[in-house]
């Protein structure tokens, strides 16, 4: 069985950490480092994994070193770690981050995974992009069961496409809380309990979702039964539309996508 480190144990690579643990197959030894060691230990407790003192000792006899510290560290960390992740696959989950900052430090033959994780992982539920470099199709075998144990993966053959992905699914979820909130506070100004008002936003979001996906219902088709001819969902979508719903949302992707280009080069 193979063992991986997880350098960094916070909400991604918390939720990374407890995905592969929790799985029903035990398909890795663990081993992780945080520089704050309250979250090590909590995450030991909760998992079974491997409290470690230092990076180089979470490293040290892994066969896979999962990256998930932030982005800006990411250099001066692997500079500390070259001779340590020799002969290692190096996933990195750092927003941002090239392939070739890896390369500048390890050389060229590094085997690297570049990916996009989101914070549905938590609950088994994420979607993974993932962009392999130098990584052979058993290795590339492993790593996408590691995380199809917390959700779906979906492979890219660009580098630039992780970057693209990251404002659909790594950021998306904070455009989603934002509309449930304001399908709540409909609610609560028609007068439901904001309790109430939640759970009818979450639960019809949820529905939704899952009624596209198991039923495999293309998003502009079940929008079009929905809408009756001169009745009052369409209204609503008009509404929507006057007030630029869909524009916002393709210029929020366009902000995040910019964003990112500036944490790369920082």
């Amino acid at each position: 069985m193979r063992t991986i480190a997880v350098l960094g144990c916070g909400n991604m690579g918390g939720a990374i950490i407890r995905g592969i643990a929790s799985g029903q197959e035990k398909i890795a030894n663990i081993k992780v480092y945080d520089k704050d060691p309250s979250k090590v230990n909590d995450l030991c407790d909760e998992t079974g994994c491997v409290s470690c003192s230092s990076e180089v000792d979470a490293v040290s006899g892994s066969d896979v070193v999962f990256v998930a510290v932030k982005p800006d560290v990411v250099g001066k960390l692997f500079l500390n770690l070259k001779d340590a992740c020799n002969d290692k696959i190096i996933v990195s989950i750092a927003t941002g981050v090239e392939v070739g900052t890896f390369l500048d430090v390890l050389g060229q033959d590094a085997r690297i995974v570049r990916t996009i994780p989101n914070l549905p992982a938590v609950v088994g539920e994420g979607l993974t992009g993932l962009f392999f470099y130098n990584v052979n199709n058993d290795d590339k075998e492993y790593i996408e069961k590691l995380f199809s144990s917390f959700g779906k993966t979906v492979a890219v053959l660009k580098e630039e496409q992780i970057d693209e992905m990251i404002a659909v699914t790594s950021s998306s979820p904070a455009y989603i809380c934002l509309f449930v909130e304001a399908l709540a506070d409909g609610a609560v100004r028609a007068g439901f309990s904001r309790d109430d008002a939640y759970k009818m936003a979450l639960q019809t979001m949820y529905g939704t979702a899952k009624l596209m996906l198991e039923k495999n219902i293309h998003p502009a088709v079940l929008k079009d039964q929905v809408c009756s001819p001169g009745g009052t969902t369409i209204e609503g979508v008009a509404a929507l539309e006057n007030a630029g719903f869909r524009n916002a949302v393709l210029e929020a992707m366009v902000a995040v996508r910019e964003k990112v280009k500036v944490l790369g080069k920082g």
